[in-house]
């Protein structure tokens, strides 16, 4: 995909908190974090820290650095060697791409999770379905 794109053109990947929380655990992380910045949504109850302390390791700043993030908001772009991340502030919103991700998984109603705009483009283009369930239709 990144060869399609221009040489002025930039790639985003937008996350909540929630997922971020296990980057580390993504296979080759550490690369994907440099292929693009990443856009993480604040969700309640975390801080800067907690975005630092869930990088990689080789991507994470040392304890004393972290330490100093404890009290911030998740605000603010924070750039490192490596990786070049974005803070979304709180969305405010009650509603997480896991709860989606689950509704479609079970053939629920997206009614009460998202506008109807966004639960039609999500059923047209088969979003948040296995690559069986594309298969079938």
């Amino acid at each position: 995909m990144k060869a399609a794109l221009g040489k002025s053109d930039h790639l985003y990947f937008l996350i909540g908190m929630d997922a971020f929380k296990d980057i580390a655990k993504w296979h080759e992380a550490g690369a994907l974090l440099g292929e693009c910045d990443f856009i993480v949504a604040a969700r309640p109850g975390y801080s800067l820290a907690d975005v630092a302390s869930s990088l990689p390791g080789e991507l994470r700043p040392g304890e004393a650095v972290t330490k100093l993030f404890r009290k911030r908001k998740m605000e603010g772009p924070l750039v490192l060697p490596g990786a070049t991340l974005h803070m979304l502030p709180e969305t405010h919103e009650n509603v997480s791409a896991t709860q989606i991700r689950a509704a479609v998984g079970r053939g629920g109603a997206l009614k009460r999770l998202v506008p109807d705009a966004v639960a039609e483009y999500i059923q047209k283009e088969q979003l948040y379905r296995n690559p069986a369930s594309k298969q079938e239709k």
